[in-house]
């Protein structure tokens, strides 16, 4: 039997419930509390100037769950992967300048994400992009590679977070999950075999094309640092932290840490800081439950309560990072 005849033969994934949903998101940590709800605990930033529009589309076709993610500005998410987690992900409309896994630029025609022992998710979408991603259970995919005696390709996903793979392959890839997600209501009528056709796809693609240029990910000091520092950043915004506190909390020299957000984002750490400041400002400006539970009301608390004591400074930065005044903001989420 082939190689593609043993993948199809043993996939077979338990049945599930299957469901659909899309949503709008006017900011980045509005991406992140819908991810919430899969039970994807992300934290996300607005890297690029401008408002933001994006939506994220959703559907589950039992063991497996495929997420369609357009944005019209450049963000970075930042989080854990949690257990038993598997995925791959690719660019859909030919946009990826600015797309990187753990601050490693995506490859052209590639697949990436899948590294099997990674613990951390950590990954940049370019402004005006579309990248579909596809959520599994790692122990169900190990399973089917050794039902085909495909050992090769095991390691390659204990090595490898990237495969760069022929032209036709991406596409034929691209395509079944766009028609995946589109065309949503005959696909739920079978989700067993729509799941089974896309796993299918992605490790034929892997193990059958010659031309598969795989890219090993080996997490250096300083990518550990940036992703620590990034979620330090979000425990702790509204705390009145210095370069040397930070720098003490990550147990690294100023030098590393300036050293790091430079190479990764060309910003130094307290710019850096600021942005997640100013994100966690704009996300309390739109809602209005966290407000509440903050026990903040004007844009001056909101302000006072991530550090940014001049108002007019505040608004000045909140006005070059998302293109609109904190308190047209506010006032638009009122209610």
């Amino acid at each position: 039997m082939s190689r593609k005849g043993q993948i199809a033969k043993a996939i077979g994934f338990p049945r599930h419930q299957s469901f659909a949903w899309s949503a709008s998101f006017r900011s980045a940590s509005e991406l992140a509390s819908h991810l919430k709800r899969l039970g994807k605990a992300y934290e996300a930033i607005q890297l690029s100037q401008g408002r933001l529009a994006g939506r994220i589309s959703c559907t589950n076709f039992n063991s497996i769950t495929i997420l369609e993610i357009s944005s019209n500005q450049c963000l970075l998410l930042n989080g854990d992967r949690g257990p038993d987690f598997m995925s791959f992900c690719l660019e859909s409309s030919g946009v990826a300048d600015d797309h990187k896994t753990h601050a490693v630029a995506v490859p052209k025609y590639s697949i990436n994400g899948f590294k099997a022992n990674l613990k951390e998710s950590h990954f940049q979408l370019t402004a005006n992009s579309t990248t579909y991603f596809v959520i599994t259970s790692a122990n169900r995919i190990n399973s089917i590679l050794k039902q085909c005696d495909a050992e090769q390709l095991r390691e390659q996903f204990l090595l490898c977070n990237s495969a760069q793979i022929g032209p036709s392959q991406h596409h034929k890839l691209k395509i079944l999950l766009q028609q995946s997600i589109n065309n949503t209501a005959s696909n739920l009528s079978n989700p067993q075999q729509t799941g089974n056709s896309i796993i299918s796809h992605f490790l034929d693609s892997l193990a059958s094309t010659k031309d598969t240029n795989y890219h090993p990910l080996a997490l250096t000091q300083r990518q550990l640092l940036v992703k620590n520092f990034i979620q330090l950043g979000f425990d702790r915004g509204n705390e009145n932290l210095r370069l040397d506190d930070i720098s003490k909390q990550l147990f690294c020299s100023r030098r590393t840490l300036i050293q790091g957000t430079k190479d990764t984002f060309d910003m130094g750490p307290m710019e850096l800081f600021k942005t997640i400041r100013l994100e966690q400002a704009n996300w309390m400006l739109r809602n209005k439950e966290a407000r509440a539970e903050a026990s903040l009301q004007s844009v001056s608390d909101i302000a006072k309560h991530f550090n940014f004591y001049s108002r007019g400074h505040f608004a000045r930065a909140y006005q070059n990072l998302f293109h609109e005044n904190p308190r047209q903001t506010l006032q638009e989420n009122a209610t």
